[in-house]
């Protein structure tokens, strides 16, 4: 299973204690950076910026193709 998937996976988990839910961002932060850059992001998320859907993976970040927008910097 590609890791995009498992990382989709975890982020889709609806867990009630705040130790499971510390674990998975945990999970989910340690996947994003084992994703090849520029896979493209097909979960249907947008920019927040320009609402764009064309989101790509940079170095374990979501980055904006049509404006460069990324939260992590």
């Amino acid at each position: 299973m590609p890791i995009v998937d498992v990382l989709n996976l975890i982020n889709g988990l609806q867990l009630d204690s705040e130790t499971i839910n510390t674990w998975k961002n945990g999970v989910e932060r340690s996947l994003k950076r084992y994703i090849p850059d520029g896979t493209k992001d097909d979960t249907g998320k947008k920019c927040s910026k320009c609402n764009s859907n064309d989101l790509v993976y940079q170095e374990g970040c979501l980055v904006c193709m049509n404006c460069g927008y990324s939260k992590c910097g």
